[in-house]
């Protein structure tokens, strides 16, 4: 199987200009509109529908190569995100987690008590519910998840929804 650099006929190392100019070339060179008989415009679509994948693809693993650490190791992401939830700084939490390279149980546990924080209960439940499946053992995954489900629901009783307003509008004037 071809590379996406290979598809687009450029170096692996190829930066944002030459992969776009590639691209463009390539699309000229194999767009349906360029063909009269019907099976050529079909190859074309197909050959155009690869190359614009490809074309996606190097563009983003170029941007991620000229950004500096865009993305950090998992352990690495997980001891920085625990640190910030320690602190509160859950804005701060989720972009560290969103920088690790990749995810496990324990990552969606981390962003799941993040989204907590925030109040933001459905997500927060839907990553608990990721952990789990990631690691269907572990209690503590599946405490989170049954906690987050509970306050989804108070979250969304009367009661709460009022109380909520009456301090948003406080605030306001503040």
């Amino acid at each position: 199987m071809q590379s996406v650099f290979e598809i687009l006929g450029v170096e692996p190392d190829a930066d944002e200009h030459a992969i776009r100019s590639a691209y463009h070339q390539l699309a000229k060179s194999c767009h349906p509109d360029k063909f009269t008989d019907p099976e050529e415009q079909v190859r074309g679509q197909e050959r155009l529908i690869s190359i614009n994948v490809a074309y996606e693809q190097a563009m983003r693993i170029a941007a991620n190569r000229t950004s500096p650490a865009a993305s950090f190791p998992l352990p690495q992401a997980k001891v920085w995100a625990t640190k910030l939830i320690g602190r509160k700084q859950y804005e701060l939490a989720l972009l560290q987690l969103s920088k690790a390279e990749d995810k496990d149980a324990e990552w969606y546990a981390l962003q799941a008590q993040t989204l907590v924080g925030l109040k933001q209960f459905i997500s927060a439940h839907q990553a608990w519910r990721a952990a789990v499946r990631l690691d269907p053992d572990n209690l503590a995954y599946r405490r989170g998840a049954l906690e987050a489900e509970m306050m989804l629901k108070r979250a969304d009783s009367l009661p709460h929804r009022a109380l909520s307003q009456i301090k948003n509008l406080f605030q306001k004037r503040n």
